[in-house]
C-alpha cells in the first residue's frame, strides 16, 4: 500500500496511474470477446481514450500553469501537500493532474470533507457503461488514479460558512468552473454553469470537442436533421 498526500492508498494491479491497459476495467475487456455490442462500446471508448491522450499532449503546459496561478489567486485557493490538513474540513478543492496539463475543480459534502472527498475519485473504476456514456468532452476525474494527481489547491471553511444547501455549494463550483479553460478543465458537465457563462462555456466545448474528435454534439445533430431532409 502507497501513500499519496498523506493517505493511504490501494495498489491493484499496478494502477496507481492511469494507462491505456487499466482506462477499461478487465472484467469489461473480457466481456467485449462475449458480445458484439460490448466489444463495439469497447472500441469506442478506447478510441476515444486515445483521442483525448493526443490532445493532452498539445496542450501549452506554460499557458496551463499561468490560468492555474490566475485561478487560484483571484479564488484565493492554496496549495496543501498533506490530506489531513483538511480533515474534516469542507470546501472546494483543485486537483490538478500535471501530466495532462489538466484540474478537476470539486466541491466537498458536509458529510465527507474534503480529506475523504478527494481519495473517493481515486478509488473509483468506472465501468464500460459509464465509459461510453460520456460521448463527448474531456476524460472523467474518476477515470484517473491517484499518482496521476500531483497537487491540490482548497478553498477551506475555516469559519463554518459553507451553505447547509449543497445544492447552493454546487452553484458556486459551477461559478468557478466556468473561469476555467475548458482545454485544461476536466469538469464537463454543464448543469451548474451559471446562465451567463452558460453559452459561451458550450460554444467552448463544442470547438474542443471538435479538435479532439472532429465533431460535437451540435454537428452530430445537424447531420441527423440534414440526413432527415434527403
Amino acid at each position: 500500500m502507497a501513500s499519496h498526500f498523506g493517505v493511504k492508498v490501494l495498489n491493484r494491479e499496478g494502477e496507481l496511474k492511469l494507462t491505456a491497459d487499466n482506462y477499461v476495467r478487465k472484467i469489461d475487456k473480457d466481456n467485449a470477446t462475449l458480445s458484439e455490442e460490448i466489444k463495439l462500446g469497447f472500441e469506442k471508448v478506447t478510441a476515444r481514450f486515445n483521442l483525448n491522450m493526443k490532445d493532452f499532449k498539445s496542450l501549452s503546459r506554460d499557458k496551463f500553469n499561468e490560468e492555474l496561478d490566475k485561478f487560484v489567486n483571484s479564488n484565493k485557493f492554496y496549495e496543501i501537500k498533506d490530506l489531513n490538513s483538511v480533515a474534516g474540513i469542507y470546501g472546494h478543492y483543485v486537483m490538478v493532474l500535471d501530466e495532462y496539463c489538466q484540474v478537476y475543480i470539486g466541491t466537498s459534502s458536509r458529510n465527507d470533507g474534503i480529506k475523504a472527498r478527494i481519495p473517493q475519485h481515486w478509488r473509483e473504476k468506472l465501468s464500460l457503461a459509464r465509459l461510453d456514456r460520456g460521448e463527448y468532452g474531456s476524460l472523467h476525474i474518476d477515470s484517473f488514479r491517484a499518482m496521476d494527481t500531483t497537487r491540490i489547491f482548497v478553498w477551506r471553511d475555516d469559519e463554518c460558512t459553507f451553505f447547509e444547501d449543497y445544492t447552493f455549494n454546487e452553484l458556486h463550483e459551477g461559478k468557478l468552473v466556468a473561469q476555467f479553460p475548458i482545454d485544461y478543465c476536466l469538469n464537463s458537465v454543464m448543469i451548474n454553469i451559471p446562465k451567463e457563462f452558460f453559452h459561451q462555456r458550450m460554444r467552448d466545448r463544442d470547438l474542443r470537442d471538435l479538435r479532439v474528435y472532429g465533431k460535437s454534439w451540435r454537428t452530430e445533430k445537424l447531420d441527423r436533421n440534414h440526413g432527415g431532409l434527403k
